[in-house]
């Protein structure tokens, strides 16, 4: 298989003709890909370890070595969109989901972003990043066991919805202080409606948490949390709070897409991170 391949088998995955600004190819030598040392996390050292064990390429989740200045557009556009399926309406949602943009321009402003790209080439190790196309494939997933949850129990409580996470292999298999954890509320709460929060390059605002919760959200599942939004929530005292897990979370999305190329004959190695 190609790298070029697994970029497209991504692209099939989450159903678009572009791949998002904070994934995709970090160097690709064009040679035939048989081995692939895969973490969330991967850094020069992890690309030597992959080259001097024969791997082919290394894939990561964070997009550490992907050289796009444009993340921010896209934290914007996804975030944009997500508070619209929570029912902010669509003036409110563009204000919100824009607020930061000088800010995030800026934050990239003086970032290395040639370092991976660079230490790949020296090595002559091919090198992949996914990070939005997990995430998302995180977030459905999950949406759609919360659905399916909410239907056969419209009463469901926070308690059922750590139950049915539980249910998850990911979540099953975290390490202990990092499984799905109630931080705002409690097991006894309603749930209400459940919305998974878990792409989008980065995690809401509290301003944004805002609106979803006044928009009749009831209990959202994320990945993890600042104490800003903590304490803004629990002032709110609207709704409830989720944390499944930031590795768990990440690993179940990576997961399918590692799972998809190991379908194709290549064989996967995880470390660093994948539960």
């Amino acid at each position: 298989m190609t790298v070029k391949e697994m970029y497209q088998i991504v692209l099939d995955m989450i159903g678009l003709d572009e791949m998002p600004e904070d994934s995709g190819i970090v160097y690709d030598n064009g040679k035939e890909v048989k081995r692939i040392l895969a973490g969330i996390d991967m850094n020069e050292s992890m690309l030597m370890i992959a080259k001097s064990l024969g791997f082919d390429c290394v894939a990561q989740h964070h997009p550490a070595g992907i050289m796009n200045s444009h993340v921010g557009d896209l934290f914007a556009r996804d975030h944009m969109k997500k508070l619209m399926e929570c029912g902010v309406p669509i003036n409110e949602a563009q204000r919100l989901a824009h607020a930061s943009d000088k800010k995030r321009a800026q934050g990239m402003h003086s970032r290395n972003r040639t370092m991976l790209h660079d230490a790949a080439k020296l090595l002559d190790i091919n090198d992949v990043a996914f990070h939005t196309p997990a995430d998302m494939l995180a977030e459905w997933y999950t949406q759609k066991k919360m659905d399916a949850l909410m239907e056969r129990n419209p009463k469901c409580t926070v308690g059922n919805v750590i139950d049915e996470l539980l249910t998850i292999r990911e979540y099953q298999d975290a390490l202990e202080g990092q499984k799905p954890e109630v931080w705002i509320g409690s097991k006894e709460s309603y749930a209400g409606k459940i919305y998974v929060e878990m792409y989008g390059v980065g995690a809401p605002s509290l301003e944004e948490y805002t609106a979803c919760a006044n928009a009749g959200v009831g209990t959202f599942v994320t990945m993890h949390a600042t104490p800003e939004v903590l304490e803004g929530l629990q002032k709110l005292n609207k709704c409830n709070l989720i944390v499944a897990g930031h590795m768990a979370s990440d690993s179940l999305g990576f997961n399918q897409i590692l799972d998809a190329w190991e379908k194709k004959g290549v064989e996967i190695v995880r470390i660093s991170g994948i539960v």
